[in-house]
This record gives structure tokens, sequence and C-alpha cells, in this order.
């Protein structure tokens, strides 16, 4: 008996009770996150090394069906779905981006992204949709897509601020037909600044010489990117030189900055890339004389490039999906043409050339001599309840009073429309009763149309007195726009409402695509028969889960 016992104590110890609905349901609700977060094909769960894994950390557990799983990522997919409409109906104001990619099958998807500022004053960004578009790529389909998109997230007409989209022909027809659409009666459409400023650039780097040296550069570039010999002799060159060991980086037409940093990196690189050149082990004495860049060359690279480094600064500044953009936008540029981009003295030809190229495409991109424009632009208007740059040092004093007079306008409007708390039709109704009411009962008073000029002058006065101090108002800026309005929003309550109105729209497009960047990830060649609904579902789930404030880690069980 008592040599048994050590095998009994053994039998006693390797003995596991069988899972608990609980801890059952915490590894499928972990499967699910684990699909919805990284972007993962529901198929996983079908592979046999996945559920190998799941058999050593959990024997007693067994991986449900597909079909199971689908049924679980598509019942968070609608739960989170309702959580991100709930939020946009609390949100006073909401601009939109939308991009279109296309996958490794040769499908159209347009993703669009909401953007507004809620009641804490953060800014918020969240996926609406990334859905497959098989019909042409008019502006009618598009903005008729848009308007789908803001029906099914329920966006109130008065709430579609503006479109932020990208300069091509098809998108600015898709802008001009929403602003003819009743669902749409304030809506601006907002050229990405990202695309704009590249415009800009590239009209400059088309001029020549200059356009001749980044040929020149690009065909070195590809010569190091394509031969494995000049790749070797490249590592072997920085290693003796005591060179940082990057790669060269081929520039790419759609991508933002791409040239800077296809120039800057040549320029780091450059005498470990003339070595491998005048090395025979690595480089034909034919090839060497065709590629080598000349002392101009170089020297063209480095004006070039010097010109170039604070746009591209500006560009992702104005891509950063936290920041308040739009605002910042037209006085950065005011910035750059007086600081950067004025001509000195010193400057070589090229550098004069570029600068000169710049400036003139800039002031007619963002028509900066049109005077009109300028003071009825959404850039300035945005500019002016930016506390950073309210005083639009920038403008003349005339085109600076008109700035203000448009904002105070708006302000006015804005204030009679108000409903107290956003988002909700129901209250929209019963305000305007009350209002009809109102006017029922001054006629039975026998009010006169004096008195009702009265009152609407008594809201004028108080926004004129607002917007007066507001300007006079040096508090500190310690944390940002929004910070500082959440602290004074109090104290400007008609100036406030503006605000969330105009710093809600981003400057560029960049959010919608770096989201069909994520996407791209999931409709890769391992996972290209994805159905365009389950691309549109994991996206979304990716993107908005945490930033709804929904927890994704299981709890453990006890």
């Amino acid at each position: 008996m008592t040599a048994e016992s050590p095998r009994q104590t053994q039998t006693t110890l390797d003995f596991k009770p069988p899972l608990s609905s609980k801890r059952k349901n915490n590894i499928t609700e972990g499967i699910v996150n684990f699909i919805a977060q990284d972007m993962r094909p529901i198929a996983v769960v079908e592979g046999q090394g996945f559920k190998n894994l799941l058999k050593v950390l959990e024997p007693g557990y067994t991986v449900p069906a597909r079909h199971t799983i689908m049924h679980a990522v598509t019942a968070k997919y609608e739960g989170l779905k309702e959580k991100v409409s709930e939020l946009i109906q609390h949100s006073e104001a909401l601009s939109l981006t939308t991009d279109m990619w296309t996958s490794l099958r040769m499908e159209s998807y347009m993703t669009v992204t909401a953007h507004f500022i809620d009641g804490d004053w953060k800014a918020q960004s969240l996926v609406l949709e990334t859905k497959q578009i098989e019909e042409a790529h008019t502006g009618i389909n598009i903005a008729a897509r848009l308007s789908e998109v803001a029906d099914t997230f329920r966006i109130q007409e008065q709430k579609r601020v503006a479109v932020v989209c990208d300069n091509a022909a098809n998108m600015a027809l898709c802008v001009e037909t929403l602003k003819e659409s009743h669902k749409w009666p304030e809506m601006q459409g907002v050229r990405c600044a990202g695309h704009t400023l590249q415009l800009c650039i590239n009209s400059a780097l088309k001029q020549d010489p200059i356009c001749r040296a980044v040929a020149a550069s690009r065909h070195l570039v590809g010569h190091f990117k394509k031969g494995h010999k000049a790749k070797t002799g490249l590592k072997q060159k920085q290693e003796q030189q005591n060179v940082p060991q990057h790669e060269l980086i081929q520039d790419v037409s759609t991508r933002w900055n791409s040239t800077f940093s296809m120039l800057e990196r040549l320029l780091e690189q450059r005498w470990p890339i003339t070595s491998v050149l005048s090395d025979p082990n690595f480089t034909k004495k034919s090839d060497s004389s065709t590629l080598d860049l000349t002392t101009a060359h170089w020297n063209a690279i480095e004006d070039i490039k010097n010109v170039l480094k604070p746009m591209t600064t500006l560009t992702e500044l104005l891509s950063e999906e936290d920041n308040v953009s739009l605002s910042a936008t037209v006085p950065m540029l005011a910035n750059l043409k007086k600081r950067h981009l004025a001509i000195a003295d010193d400057d070589s030809p090229i550098a004069k050339k570029m600068k000169s190229k710049l400036v003139e495409e800039i002031d007619s991109r963002w028509e900066f001599k049109n005077r009109m424009m300028m003071t009825n632009s959404v850039y300035i208007t945005a500019a002016v309840v930016d506390p950073r740059f309210k005083l639009l040092s920038f403008l003349d004093d005339a085109k600076r009073d008109e700035a203000y007079t448009v904002v105070a306008q708006l302000a006015e409007r804005l204030s009679a429309l108000s409903t107290g708390e956003p988002g909700s039709e129901e209250q929209d109704v019963s305000k305007k009763q009350k209002n009809d009411k109102e006017k029922e009962i001054a006629m039975l008073l026998c009010e006169d149309e004096g008195d009702l000029i009265s009152r609407e002058s008594g809201v004028r006065s108080a926004v004129t007195e607002e917007m007066k101090n507001y300007l006079q108002d040096r508090t500190k800026i310690d944390s940002g726009p929004l910070g500082w309005w959440k602290k004074n929003q109090d104290r400007y309550p008609n100036l406030a409402r503006v605000a969330k109105r105009l710093l809600c729209i981003p400057a560029t497009s960049t959010p919608s695509e770096r989201i069909f960047s994520k996407a791209g990830f999931i409709v890769n060649k391992a996972r290209s028969c994805l159905l365009p609904k389950n691309v549109d579902m994991l996206v979304f789930l990716a993107h908005n889960t945490k930033k709804c404030g929904i927890e994704t880690d299981c709890t453990p069980c006890e």
C-alpha cells in the first residue's frame, strides 16, 4: 500500500478538471480579438498549426468551426458599428476623408474615415467603411457612395462639414456633386494639402537642370536596387568607411516626399557609392561611366535636398492624425515662404530656381493672391479659431478684419441653430417647435418686428464682444489648441462651436491612405481570396476597437 502511494499522488496531480464554459468562452473571445486586432483572415482557425498551438496551450479546448468564429466576428463588428454610430450622434460637427486603392486581385476599394472633436475636446478619427467599388470611379458614383455611408451612420445633414480628398478630377466633381445636394448643405471640399504640396514640388523638380539631376539619381539607385553585385559592394564599402548600412531609396511618384528621401539617402551614401562604382570587382568600366554622378549632379542634389527639407517636415506635420492641422496649413505656408523660400544672395542658381517656382505654385494652388478666396477660405476661418494663429499676422489689416467678420457671422448662425445637446434629431424638432411657439406668442403679445431685430442684435453684440475678448486673450497655449479650448470654452461659447466645427477638418487625406495601407496588409498574396465584406469588417475592427475604448483583453478565469 505504501509503495503505491507515490503513483496515486502523481495521478492526483496530473488530473485536470474539464474546462468551464467561462474559460472556453474567454478563449474563443481571445481568438476573435486576435483575428480582429491583427486583421487575420477567418480561415486561420482551420490551419493545423493554429489548432496544434491551441492544443498545447489548452489541451481541453477545441477550436470552433470557421462559421462559428465568423459569426462571432460579425457580431463584434455589428456591436462596434453601433458604438461608432453612437459616438457620431454625440458629435457637433464631422468631416470625412476618402481615398481609393487597388488590391492584388485588381479589386478597387474606397475607404472613408470620419473626424470630429468629442465632448472632452479630443480629436477622434474612426473608419466608417472600406468597401469594394465595382462601378466606374466617376465623381457622381463616388458622391453617391459617400452619401450612402453618411446615411448609414445617421450623420445629420447640418453636421457634414467637409470632405477631404485628393486633387483628381473625379474627386473634384464628387465635391461639386455633393455641394449641389440638399443632404450636404454645409459641406466644403478640402483638397488634400499633402497632395497639393507634392504637385508644387513636382512642378519645381521638372525644371531643367533640376530634372536631369533627379533622373540621374533615379538611374543610379535603380542600378543598386537591381544588381546583386552592386548591393554586396555597397555593403562592403559601408563597413570599410564606417557609414550607416542603409539601403538606397527609390522614389515613387505616388508617395509623398519619396524624392526627397531618395536624394537625402544618396548624399549620406555618396562615398561608399563612389567607391563601388570605381571598383572593377563590383562595376564594369562601361557601366561606371554612365552611372557615376558628376560634381555638378552632387551639388544639385545637395541644393534640391536643402530646399525640400522644410517642405517635407511641413507635410509630415500636416499629416499627423492627432494634430489640429487645417488651421495650421496657411500660417505655416506663409512662414515657409517668408523664412525659407525667400531668395538669398548666396543661393545657388538651382536653389533660386526651385524657390521661385515653389512660391509661384503655392500662391496659385492656395490662391494667396485672391482676396475673396483668402478671407472666405476654410483654411483662414479655421486659423482664426486656432489660438496659435488667431492674429493672422500673415494677412494685411483689411483681410484680417474680413476674416474675423466671416467667423463672427458663422458663430452667430451656429448660435441660432444650437440645440443644446448635440446629435438629437428629436431635440432639433423640439427646438423648432419651441421657436415657432415663441413667434406665435410674440404675435399675440403684439411684439413688433423691432423687438425681434433687437433680440438678433443682442446675439450679434454678444458674439462681437466675445470675438474682441478672444483676440485680446493672451492665455498660455500649453496643451495645444484643443486643450486650450477645453479650458476656455465657457468663456467663449459661441466661438467654441465654430472651433469644434472647423478644427475637426484634417488638412490631408492621409488617414484614409493609412487605412488602405493596413488593408493592403490583409489583402496580400496569401489572403487574396478574402471576400470584400470581410475586408471591410477586419479593417473596421482593427482600427476602431481601441479608439472606441473597447477592451480586447480576455479576463482570466479563476
